[in-house]
């Protein structure tokens, strides 16, 4: 009896630590193709720690080439190769997808890989290669609910869904599968790669909402409108992103970007989160941070500064401690705060990427974040802003960015601190 109850406490905790490890979802897309966006020590982490076995026909060879293209061209850094040597990533690569409308032949190969006693593969991986188009609620349940099965019958293992690549020609029911998958990922904390969302944009960030796999977009009407792929790279000749490649069903532009997303995700799954301290002096300052913190309730957050926190507040809400009042609630990455102590403190965040880095300026004063990671010099908020730009003040401090009377006392705005802004008009400003 005690051996059941303590090989039952032992397997709770398992699982317990298990899915604190993924109480976010993991999802790699557009907005995960900057190569300098990932920590080296976690590139090197997750070639130390993953052993990818990665199932793919032609659509799903997309990531390998856009991977071998960043090879090639960075470095070491990104090597990969079957078995792992030189200090590269151990990237196995099997011939197959996912099929079409209920298949499970993948779950079968997945299966006898995993069992085989010589295994030792510790990340599973399937593309679609057409698949998701035809594709019906009932067949996406049956590939979700193998997968999840997957993952319970082998928990030492992280498995990686996917979206099926763009297809002008079923639109509607592609964007409506591919959006189930997603929204089962962000439900149940899974690691999606989202390939159909990747080539959904250009590298600027330009949304193309009738597109296909060669990155041809087109309008509700099924004129075609040009090409992203090759219009990008034609405007930008010497992007990375243009680096020449044969990319199968489609154009470099689509492959690169691909290749860097992988990374992204790799590092993400070898335990990649974001962690930022914010250095707070005594007295009122400003701060803000730049990503969305993993908890986001106020207190919590500044619990461990809650003895020299005086108070913190923003434009419309307060957080008083001495006082027990809260009207704040939650923390909003979207908008600075003014905050007062009674010694220096430094207040230590984690959390996950910021979805848009956009934030809306009202006419007259803002107080606003810093969602960078590397600040933003003032310089370049005038090129944004224009002559809607009035004037940038730090909120306890001398330091002054006043373009129309020459005043530059202030060049860049830091990470973790805020800002007010004045404009002469309601615009938005977005960061790097």
């Amino acid at each position: 009896m005690k051996q059941n109850l303590l090989y039952t406490g032992l397997v709770m905790l398992f699982f317990a630590c298990f899915y604190t490890l993924h109480a976010q979802p993991i999802v790699a897309n557009h907005e995960h193709i900057n190569r300098n966006d990932i920590p080296t020590a976690w590139i090197e982490a997750a070639k130390a720690d993953l052993r990818i076995w990665y199932g793919h026909t032609s659509h799903g060879s997309q990531l390998t080439t856009g991977m071998n293209n960043l090879h090639g061209h960075v470095g070491d850094l990104f090597g990969y190769n079957q078995a792992g040597t030189s200090g590269f990533l151990s990237y196995q690569e099997v011939y197959g997808d996912l099929g079409g409308n209920g298949s499970l032949g993948w779950e079968v190969m997945t299966r006898e890989q995993l069992n085989n006693p010589a295994n030792d593969r510790n990340v599973v991986m399937w593309s679609w290669c057409g698949g998701v188009s035809d594709n019906t609620v009932q067949g996406i349940n049956i590939y979700l609910n193998a997968m999840s099965q997957l993952e319970l019958d082998f928990p030492n293992v992280q498995f990686v869904y996917m979206t099926g690549h763009r297809d002008i020609y079923a639109d509607a029911n592609l964007k409506a599968r591919n959006q189930q998958i997603r929204d089962y990922c962000i439900a149940y904390n899974k690691i999606l790669f989202d390939f159909a969302d990747i080539e959904s944009y250009d590298p600027s960030g330009a949304y193309y909402e009738f597109a296909n796999d060669n990155c041809d977009y087109y309008d509700a009407n099924m004129n075609l409108l040009g090409n992203w792929a090759s219009e990008y790279c034609g405007e930008n000749p010497g992007s990375e992103y243009c680096w020449d490649c044969y990319c199968s069903h489609s154009l470099a532009a689509n492959c690169n970007m691909k290749g860097v997303a992988v990374w992204w995700m790799l590092a993400k799954m070898a335990g990649w989160n974001n962690v930022q301290s914010i250095n707070i002096p005594e007295g009122w300052s400003g701060i803000s941070s730049s990503f969305v913190p993993e908890n986001t309730d106020i207190e919590t957050m500044f619990a461990g500064v809650l003895d020299n926190l005086v108070i913190i507040h923003t434009m419309t809400g307060v957080f008083w401690p001495e006082h027990n009042i809260n009207t704040l609630g939650n923390w909003d990455y979207t908008s600075g705060y003014l905050i007062k102590l009674n010694a220096d403190v430094t207040l230590t965040l984690e959390g996950n990427d910021i979805p848009d880095k956009t934030i809306v300026l009202k006419q007259g004063w803002n107080l606003s974040p810093v969602l960078c990671a590397e600040g933003m010099m003032c310089s370049d908020v005038l090129l944004q802003l224009g002559d809607d730009l009035i004037i940038i003040t730090e909120p306890a401090g001398t330091n002054v960015f006043w373009p129309a009377m020459n005043i530059q006392t202030l060049t860049a705005l830091q990470p973790g601190k805020a800002y007010f802004i004045l404009t002469g008009a309601a615009t938005t400003l977005t960061f790097p």
